[in-house]
């Protein structure tokens, strides 16, 4: 199983004072239960996490990308995914999913996840229909 990691799942990996620190925990627990997972996030996502997390403390940026580093795939938001993206940012005005939204499940569907850990509502919309699970938001 693939599980596509956005900015709001990455942070509180390291951060223990986020809201969701202890949900992202017991979702690993639960992906860790069954057979191996992969951790995948875009580089994009992942720039989004760090400088979110630096506020928490310059620590938690180096703590968060050595966790990255080893324990995730760092998928490159592509140029045909990031032109893709934008097009569908602007042209869907119903969807209140950011241009890194649309990136994100771009990269997760290509990189083969079978799932997004966010807590971001926003990819519920945009996911649909996709086949990807998303974990976490309501």
């Amino acid at each position: 199983m693939k599980v596509f990691f956005d900015a709001s799942a990455l942070v509180p990996l390291v951060y223990t004072r986020d809201q969701w620190h202890f949900t992202v925990r017991r979702h690993l627990a639960l992906l860790g239960q069954g057979r191996p997972f992969t951790m995948v996030t875009s580089n994009w996502t992942l720039y989004e996490a760090l400088t979110i997390v630096k506020r928490a403390g310059h620590h938690r940026v180096v703590e968060l990308h050595r966790y990255a580093a080893k324990a995730m795939d760092i998928v490159a938001v592509n140029p045909a995914a990031e032109s893709e993206a934008l097009r569908r940012f602007v042209g869907w005005s119903d969807k209140t999913a950011s241009v890194v939204d649309h990136a994100n499940l771009l990269a997760a569907l290509a990189s083969g996840c079978d799932a997004i850990l966010t807590f971001d509502a926003d990819f519920l919309p945009i996911a649909q229909g996709t086949g990807i699970r998303v974990l976490g938001a309501r």
